[in-house]
């Protein structure tokens, strides 16, 4: 079953579109707003499959709503529902995957799920077959996808350069041991660090960034006042 908030300032049009939707046995109305900026405060926890967003707005245009929620890191379609044709090219700038007119035509709306549903099928097939390719290492909630170097927490991708994949996975093998700052970089980079451990100190920094943007896991990169790095499950 798909999940599906709507976005719209009117009440009636957002009671219409839920209506319709009912009928389809393929989806679950998870969340309604018609204030978009508690849409967007929402949508990180609420992790729909589809949202169906107007865009003319009191409070924010629908194309900028799209453009503010382009880092999420799960698979979002974006459907625009809107009385107006002229935003066509702009909708599908920010990635939508259709664009429908009100008043709406069921049959219209039924066919934007059905093409939806098909194309989401076809990337969960991509993905088993490069889930059964891969080899992929589980430590807690973490899937670290060592030959493409991809890291999962749950479904949340962490989206990594190499080296910080490199000391995460090391890392994260590793809990509570603590590294030494020269130890870890020269397990890392296979080279004595000379005092060139400042690169080191920024994947660090970058993964604890990456590692707080998420949430629902209890791990974290922790310094060790005089000794190192030690990653914990909190």
């Amino acid at each position: 079953m798909l999940k599906a908030i709507i976005v719209d300032d009117e009440i009636l049009a957002i009671n219409l579109l839920e209506a319709m939707l009912k009928d389809n046995a393929a989806i679950d109305v998870i969340g309604k707003f018609q204030n978009p900026l508690n849409a967007i405060a929402n949508i990180p926890t609420l992790k729909p499959d589809i949202l169906f967003l107007d865009i003319e707005m009191a409070e924010m245009n629908g194309i900028d709503f799209a453009s503010k929620i382009e880092d999420l890191t799960h698979l979002l379609d974006i459907v625009f529902v809107t009385a107006y044709e002229h935003y066509a090219i702009d909708a599908f700038s920010v990635q939508a995957i259709d664009y429908i007119l009100k008043p709406i035509e069921k049959d219209r709306l039924m066919k934007t799920i059905e093409r939806i549903s098909l194309r989401r099928g076809k990337i969960q097939l991509l993905t088993d077959i490069e889930m059964r390719n891969e080899n992929v290492q589980v430590i807690d909630n973490f899937h670290f996808h060592v030959h493409s170097g991809k890291v999962y927490i749950d479904e949340a991708a962490l989206i990594l350069s190499t080296k910080e994949f490199q000391i995460l996975f090391f890392l994260a093998q590793r809990p509570e041991q603590i590294f030494h700052p020269s130890d870890l970089y020269k397990l890392i980079w296979a080279e004595d660090s000379i005092g060139q451990t400042q690169a080191l100190k920024v994947h660090i920094s970058n993964l604890r960034r990456k590692l707080e943007s998420i949430s629902g896991h209890r791990a974290k990169i922790v310094t060790v006042r005089g000794s190192g790095y030690q990653f914990l499950f909190e």
